[in-house]
């Protein structure tokens, strides 16, 4: 095993990252979220899987490393909708910090042990996730007040000159889709939102928003229960770009949308279509060659959608408790999965098991504790094992008393963050990591049946052979040195640049408006584009109301 030792500038930066953690959790969890099903026992998956994660992530992740940079996993990740969204790029390190916080407050470990695993999963998610998104250059999306962007210029100019503008057939299917793939989508991530994501609000002028909305694993993936199910989906991830007229949207740092209004169907005025995965560089448009089209595919979805619902609810019927909690836990423990996929190391056996560490703790976590645990020790944190100095207020409750008034009780000294003694710079004895003899220490058991089918992907549905095979195969000029360096920041000042021009026009390929046109565009170029085509800018569209449902 390493003999790493931590010095004084990185056990500054790794507790300032755990407040920062800690604090963002803390405000999610008390305004923004709900963790009960009628279904499901999400709070038993929610608190083992965390436990999990904590025993699991180290090894996964530094095989993924060992091929591929965190940097480079964010740029491939902000190109495309993947699996590996700003909820999940937020949980690859935050599920691994509350799986140590239980296991700290459940006192079987100490806030210094396995300080190596903890330095490299901070280093590794800070890496990755400032590269993800380096347009918005902030790390946590509540440090930007929930404006979570993540696209670059070129892939925006795509989805806004392309989206059509809705009549009244395609506003009735949009908000089918909407209702039916989200309500599916949540079905297949067992009652959770590991399969639906967001982007933006991005500014289109006026009171014009764009933003995205990621429906994932939509047919068959690395999910066993979906093998099978959702054949008549083409793709199992799609993108819905969205564009508004006065709403106020939100993204947070767990990639939910909010709106004011909350009901906003009648506010949209163009949509667009496009799947994509972790083996693309670019979006590729779906039904987008007209209106019409693009209504006609949005409906085969929602049929298709309803006809997996059926047959989820038969099949999570057949499953016994243990059996629910661990679909539930994969669907949580598989949020840095493309990561692996990325690397082209991806083995359905490494996620499809539970840890014999966290099995051990089974019997009690039960739907009771659970909920205890979960909500007393991460969002009110009344417990005493999560107790700091009696002097000290959490900022984020702090806050939420003052705003309220001033007048209750002041929220106890709880903090989640469980900092690293400043002891260990001492020369203090603490373990390296959790598995000190590498993935041999990983042993586990798994109650749901084998996987069997195959993994749906934008090129094909293949084995995990050919996965693999596609991942090491994967080539795009986005992530070379000549490209991958031109941010908005370059094209500012170099847009008449050969590169800049090439990697413009790279992106414009697929596009049905914007191809070849290159890097000197503006806004009042796209209008003219749109109109040429006869599409209508949008400044008009929002300007005069949109169309009656079109001609057959």
């Amino acid at each position: 095993m390493s003999e790493w030792q931590i010095d004084e500038p990185q056990l500054l930066e790794l507790n300032t990252v755990l407040q920062r953690a800690d604090d963002v959790l803390v405000h999610n969890c008390l305004t923004r979220t709900a963790q009960e099903s009628k279904l499901f026992p999400v709070l038993p998956y929610l608190d083992l899987v965390m436990i999990d994660s904590y025993y699991r992530y180290p090894e996964l992740l530094r095989k993924v490393a060992s091929r591929i940079t965190p940097e480079a996993i964010g740029h491939r990740a902000r190109e495309v909708s993947t699996t590996l969204t700003r909820l999940t790029t937020w949980a690859t390190l935050n599920y691994y910090l509350n799986g140590r916080g239980l296991l700290i407050r459940n006192g079987l470990l100490r806030p210094e042990d396995n300080l190596e695993d903890l330095w490299f999963m901070v280093d590794f998610h800070q890496r990755m996730v400032r590269a993800y998104q380096r347009s918005g250059a902030h790390q946590w999306s509540l440090d930007a007040w929930d404006v979570s962007q993540s696209h670059e210029e070129r892939t925006l100019q795509v989805l806004e000159a392309d989206a059509f503008e809705l009549d009244d057939r395609l506003r009735r299917s949009v908000a089918r889709f909407l209702a039916t793939a989200t309500q599916y989508n949540f079905l297949i991530h067992c009652e959770s939102r590991s399969g639906l994501a967001a982007s933006g609000p991005y500014s289109l002028g006026g009171r014009r928003l764009l933003h995205t909305r990621d429906f994932l694993n939509m047919t068959e993936c690395g999910l066993a229960w979906m093998d099978g199910v959702g054949r008549g989906l083409p793709y199992a991830n799609l993108t819905l770009t969205l564009i508004t007229d006065g709403v106020g949207i939100d993204v947070t740092d767990w990639a939910t949308p909010y709106t004011t209004p909350e009901h906003y169907q009648d506010a949209i005025i163009g949509v667009g279509l496009y799947t994509s995965d972790a083996l693309c560089d670019r979006y590729v448009p779906v039904g987008m060659d007209s209106a019409r089209e693009l209504s006609d595919f949005l409906d085969a979805i929602v049929e298709g959608c309803a006809a997996g619902t059926r047959e989820l609810y038969g099949r999570f019927a057949e499953m016994g408790f243990d059996q629910m909690v661990e679909a539930g836990m994969s669907t949580y423990l598989r949020a840095p999965v493309d990561a692996t996929i990325m690397a082209g190391v991806y083995s359905q056996a490494e996620w499809d098991i539970v840890d014999d560490r966290t099995r051990r703790l089974w019997p009690i976590y039960s739907e009771e504790f659970s909920m205890d645990a979960y909500v007393d020790h991460f969002a009110a944190m009344v417990g005493e094992r999560g107790a700091a100095s009696d002097y000290y207020l959490h900022p984020v409750s702090y806050a939420m008393w003052r705003r309220g008034g001033a007048t209750a009780p002041l929220p106890t000294p709880g903090r989640n963050a469980h900092l690293v003694p400043g002891w260990v710079l001492t020369g203090d004895d603490y373990p390296r990591r959790v598995n000190p003899n590498g993935e041999t220490d990983i042993k586990g058991s798994w109650n749901l049946g084998a996987k069997q089918g195959r993994y749906a992907f934008a090129c094909g549905r293949l084995t995990e052979r050919q996965l693999n095979e596609k991942a090491a195969e994967f080539d795009s000029p986005l992530f070379e040195q000549r490209w991958s360096g031109i941010d908005e920041a370059t094209v500012k000042y170099r847009y008449r640049e050969e590169p800049v021009e090439e990697v413009y026009r790279y992106s414009q390929e697929h596009s049905r408006l914007l191809r070849g046109c290159g890097a000197g565009l503006r806004r009042a170029d796209i209008d003219r584009i749109r109109a040429e085509a006869g599409d209508r800018p949008w400044h008009e569209v929002a300007e005069r109301g949109a169309p009656q449902e079109a001609e057959a």
